[in-house]
């Protein structure tokens, strides 16, 4: 028939062909396996979901390879977590996980076995120290409130604000050499003592936010509404994710362009359809991390924590409440901008835009086909790459300061250190020993299983408390270990053992008590 002859057609059917000259490769050739190459790469993916999710940059309509990685029937509540033995040394919290930001700042698998580390966190601003913002004082007791008039007046206009028009008085006194008690009190910072709660809070350094952290927080939550705080640790701005994004959206539009040179009208719908698709799975899976903050200002003890890994590592962590309970003790949510019913919904329509863009792919002529297939294959290199990176490159942690302040007869606790074969090679009690050593407490390993509770280890840990109490850094703990748990081949107890009414049992002394158990892995209930 004369409608079926490819010359004969309207223009508008033209675009839509993919028999008319042009539309096939050579010899008849046709790339309809870039259907398959558009949900190939879930693993590399999946991999960066959340970190994609985590700025107003997943809204970009983009083609990216595999968007059925973000298709996943519930969100995950909380942040992946890391497997680990975790006490406070102080306030005896023992958890089996370490957060997700924590081991962003220190990775637990790049420690040695039977390494020994100390790390001293604090907040890089004091004045906002887990979310406890510090007025400005005046000596007489009124509080600086006015946000808005701080922001519009200039320098100049500050004095007519603090101190109002007052009656001339005349010369002071030689006895009262006092500060008026208009002038403000100067303050030179924050108390000395690392814990912000030690004393009251005295106003810092303000540092002026820069306008790399104004985009930076705009990216991570979007809001009109001006509440003065800060994300606590939102998406780096130059992060690799926000860059291959960028570098996606002029990908799709080249490829659009490109189809429409060639009047391929298929292909400019199926790319179309697939950007729109990734911009609702997008949204639907838009989020922002929520840290765990104090609700009062009462005095508590310090925050400093024990991580012991499988391995036999122990890692110190000497910081403040306010950095415990976000980082280490307190839960990482992630609030979402849509509610969990909407999320379904959309959920659901990019499952259907998705179906049908990969449909319409396989029909583009030959010459869309090609560009469509390479840029597919360039994203999924791209993506793959993009997990070699460590995960500090794409979050912004400048919130907090890091100082490695590990004692240098400690740094070689996972090395031969001399001669000696029971103190100068590593061992998991020499590593024990520093860590009581550093802290001078011991209750912490009763209460996370570090140490079992036999009357061999109770003496063994109060014989090493009592040596740290006391400063002494060589105290020979492998041998006096040795010593308190060897067994008498005559008798078949322990000689330090107060007549046990059983046998004595060597399976009791074996340390850790309670060993690092490995994370039991499932993705099909919503968690990564």
């Amino acid at each position: 028939m004369a409608d079926d002859d490819p010359a004969t057609r309207s223009p508008a059917a033209w675009w839509f062909s993919s028999d008319v000259p042009g539309a096939e490769g050579p010899w008849g050739w046709r790339l309809d396996v870039v259907t398959l190459l558009a949900v190939i790469g879930e693993s590399s993916i999946a991999e960066h979901t959340q970190t994609i999710t985590a700025s107003i940059f997943c809204l970009f309509p983009r083609i990216i390879p595999a968007p059925q990685a973000f298709l996943k029937p519930s969100r995950p509540p909380r942040l992946p977590e890391t497997t680990a033995k975790m006490s406070g040394v102080h306030s005896g919290v023992v958890l089996d996980t370490v957060g997700f930001f924590a081991n962003i700042i220190h990775p637990l698998d790049e420690l040695p076995a039977f390494s020994f580390k100390v790390l001293e966190i604090t907040h890089t601003d004091r004045n906002n120290a887990g979310g406890i913002e510090v007025p400005r004082m005046l000596t007489n007791g009124a509080t600086f409130f006015s946000k808005w008039g701080s922001r519009t007046k200039t320098s100049t206009d500050l004095p007519s604000i603090i101190h109002p028009p007052t009656i001339p008085r005349g010369p002071p006194s030689d006895r009262a050499k006092e500060t008026p008690r208009d002038t403000p009190t100067p303050n030179a910072g924050f108390n000395t003592s690392n814990d912000v709660e030690a004393a009251a809070p005295a106003q810092g350094i303000t540092r002026r936010i820069t306008m790399k952290q104004k985009l930076q927080d705009f990216a991570a939550n979007p809001t009109l509404i001006n509440d003065s705080g800060r994300p606590a640790v939102p998406a780096t701005l130059y992060s690799p994710v926000h860059v291959l994004a960028v570098f996606s959206v002029m990908l799709t539009a080249s490829i659009i362009g490109f189809a429409a040179h060639y009047k391929d009208g298929t292909a400019i719908i199926a790319v179309s359809l697939i950007s729109f698709a990734s911009s609702v799975v997008g949204w639907a899976s838009w989020w922002k991390p929520l840290l765990m903050k104090r609700s009062h200002t009462n005095k508590v003890p310090r925050g400093d924590v024990i991580i012991r890994t499988r391995e036999g590592a122990f890692l110190l962590i000497k910081c403040t409440e306010e950095v415990a309970r976000e980082l280490y003790s307190g839960t990482e949510e992630c609030e979402y901008h849509v509610s969990g019913q909407a999320y379904r919904a959309l959920m659901g329509l990019g499952t259907c835009l998705l179906m049908i863009a990969v449909i319409l792919l396989g029909n583009c002529k030959w010459n869309s086909q090609i560009f469509i297939g390479a840029s597919y294959i360039t994203l999924n290199g791209l993506y793959w790459a993009m997990g070699l990176l460590p995960k500090r490159y794409f979050w912004d942690l400048s919130r907090y300061r890091v100082e490695d302040v590990t004692p240098e007869e400690a740094k070689g606790a996972h090395a031969i250190t001399s001669a000696d074969p029971r103190e100068g090679v590593p061992s998991y009690t020499r590593t024990l020993w520093y860590t009581i050593r550093e802290t001078k407490r011991t209750a912490w390993i009763e209460r996370s299983g570090a140490a079992p509770g036999t009357p061999q280890w109770l003496k063994w840990l109060a014989e090493a408390e009592q040596a740290a109490e006391r400063g002494v850094v060589d105290w020979p703990s492998v041998a006096r270990k040795d010593e308190i748990m060897k067994v008498d081949d005559d008798v078949g107890r322990s000689p330090v053992a107060p007549e046990p009414a059983r046998a004595f049992d060597e399976a009791e002394q074996k340390a850790p008590l309670n060993e690092v158990q490995p994370r039991d892995w499932r993705s099909g209930d919503g968690t990564l």
